[in-house]
C-alpha cells in the first residue's frame, strides 16, 4: 500500500487502516496527512490518548470533539447545553475539513466511537474519516465488577452502531519493518492473535535467558507505574554523577479550566519532575527528525544553561525543552491557536517505563517483566517494541511461567470474528 493509492481510496470511502505493531501504519499515516497539506485539504489528526496526539501531531479526541467527562451519549447530550457556543465554532470548523484521522482506534471504546459519531452526523460533516490502529493491541479499558478476573471486560469501537454507519474499507498491512529476525517476526504474529503454541512457549522461555550484547543496561517495560517509579528512584541513587532537576512550565495564553490543563498535561509523554544525572540512561518520548526518535536510548554526558547533553549513538546531541502544545481551531481561517503550553525536555530516565507509555517506541535494548499483566495484548505490545530480540530478555518471577502463558496468551474471539469479517482492499 501506497499514499497515492491510499489517497485515491479515501476520495471515495473511509477507511480502517490495521496491522500488527511495527508495520509501518504510523508512516502511512503521517504520509496520507503530508499528502493532504501539501494539496491544501484541510486535514484533522486526533490520537484516542494524549501520546497518541503528540505522536500523530493534532488534537485528542476528547478536546477536539468537546466531550468534556461525558462517558457515553446520554451524558453528552446532557453536558452540551452548557457548551453550546463551542459546538457551534466545531460546527464551522467541520464544514471546511475534508479528512478526520484517529489515531489508536483501539483504545476507543465502542460509546466513544458512537459519541464520535453523533457529533459527525448532528454537525453535518461531509469529509473522510480515516482510523488506524490495531484491535489485537491495546483495548479501551472498561472497569469490571469481577476483580477477582485475570483481564478486565472490553468493549471495542467495531462492535459499536457507529462503526457500520461510517461503513469502513479495511486495508490491513502486515509487512514487519521493525525487525528483520523471521522467527521472531514468525512468533510475534502468533502472540498477537493469542497463539500460546508449543513454539512460542519454548521461545518466550529462552528469553528469560537472554544475556544482553551491547554493554548499555536495558530499558524495562512493566504493567504497572509502581515498578516503574521504584526501579527508576533506585537506579538513579545509585549513579554519582552531577545531578539537575527539571520543573515543566505550563503557559497558559488562553484561560482554561485547569482540570482540562491537568488531564491533558498527564497525557503527555514527560514528566513534571524530571531528575537526571550525569551518567544515567535516558530514552527520548518524542520524535525529532534528524537528531532522535521515540524510544531512541542515551546516556546524559553533561548540562548546559539550557541543555541536556545526551550521548546516543555515538554523538552528542544537545536536547532543548519541547514546547508540548494544546491546540484548538480558529473556526473561520481553519488554523490551529495555542491555548496553552507546557516546556520540558522530551526525555525520561530509560531505566523503566510502563507498557502503555512505551506507545510508538522502538526500543534496542529490552527486559519485559510479565509479574503484572492486566490488559489483554500487553504481552504482545511489550516484546513487539523490540528492534532485535537478541537484545530482549523477558522476566517473571515466579514459577508457573507455562501456565502463566496460558492464560496470558489468549485468543480474543471478540476480535477473531471482527478480523476475520474484514475485506483486506489493500
Amino acid at each position: 500500500m501506497n499514499t497515492e493509492k491510499l489517497y485515491n481510496l479515501l476520495l471515495e470511502d473511509n477507511i480502517f487502516l490495521s496491522g500488527g505493531a511495527g508495520v509501518g501504519k504510523s508512516y502511512l499515516t503521517n504520509k496520507i496527512i503530508d499528502k493532504y497539506n501539501s494539496l491544501g485539504k484541510n486535514v484533522i489528526p486526533l490520537g484516542s490518548t494524549g501520546i497518541s496526539a503528540v505522536n500523530i501531531g493534532g488534537y485528542t479526541l476528547h478536546s477536539f470533539f468537546i466531550f468534556g467527562i461525558a462517558s457515553n451519549l446520554d451524558e453528552l447530550r446532557k453536558n452540551d447545553n452548557k457548551n453550546r457556543s463551542r459546538i457551534n465554532e466545531l460546527k464551522k470548523i467541520l464544514k471546511s475539513v475534508d479528512l478526520i484521522v484517529i489515531d489508536e482506534i483501539s483504545m476507543v471504546s465502542a460509546q466513544l466511537m458512537d459519541m464520535i459519531y453523533y457529533r459527525l452526523s448532528s454537525l453535518n460533516y461531509r469529509g473522510k474519516v480515516l482510523v488506524v490502529g490495531d484491535f489485537y493491541q491495546l483495548p479501551p479499558i472498561k472497569k469490571s465488577k469481577d476483580d477477582n478476573k485475570l483481564f478486565k471486560e472490553e468493549i471495542y469501537a467495531f462492535e459499536s452502531s457507529a462503526w457500520y454507519k461510517l461503513d469502513f474499507k479495511s486495508i490491513i498491512l502486515n509487512d514487519v519493518k521493525r525487525t528483520n529476525d523471521k522467527e521472531f517476526i514468525d512468533i510475534l504474529s502468533k502472540i498477537r492473535v493469542g497463539e500460546c503454541s508449543s513454539d512460542v512457549k519454548s521461545y518466550l522461555q529462552k528469553l528469560r535467558g537472554t544475556d544482553f550484547t551491547k554493554g548499555m543496561e536495558p530499558t524495562y517495560l512493566f504493567g504497572r507505574n509502581a515498578e516503574v517509579e521504584e526501579m527508576n528512584r533506585e537506579k538513579l541513587a545509585l549513579v554519582k554523577g552531577d545531578e539537575a532537576l527539571f520543573f515543566w512550565n505550563i503557559n497558559k495564553i488562553k484561560e482554561l479550566d485547569d482540570k482540562r490543563i491537568e488531564s491533558w498535561s498527564k497525557s503527555l509523554p514527560i514528566i513534571n519532575s524530571l531528575h537526571l544525572k550525569v551518567g544515567a540512561p535516558v530514552i527520548f518520548t518524542i520524535n525529532k527528525w534528524g537528531k532522535f526518535v521515540n524510544g531512541q536510548r542515551g546516556i546524559v554526558v553533561g548540562f548546559e544553561d539550557d541543555c541536556v547533553v545526551v550521548e546516543s549513538a555515538g554523538k552528542d546531541i544537545k536536547v532543548y525543552e519541547h514546547d508540548f502544545e494544546l491546540l484548538e481551531l480558529d473556526s473561520d481561517t481553519l488554523e490551529s491557536k495555542v491555548v496553552v503550553t507546557l516546556s520540558q525536555f522530551p526525555l525520561k530516565l530509560a531505566y523503566a517505563i510502563t507498557i502503555h507509555k512505551s506507545q510508538g517506541m522502538s526500543i534496542d535494548s529490552l527486559v519485559c517483566n510479565l509479574d503484572f499483566l492486566f490488559a489483554p495484548s500487553q504481552l504482545y505490545v511489550a516484546i513487539s517494541r523490540a528492534t532485535n530480540p537478541k537484545e530482549l530478555r523477558v522476566d517473571y518471577s515466579r514459577a508457573d511461567f507455562a501456565s502463566y502463558l496460558s492464560r496470558v496468551i489468549v485468543k480474543n474471539e471478540v476480535v477473531d470474528e471482527f478480523y476475520s469479517g474484514v475485506a483486506d482492499e489493500n
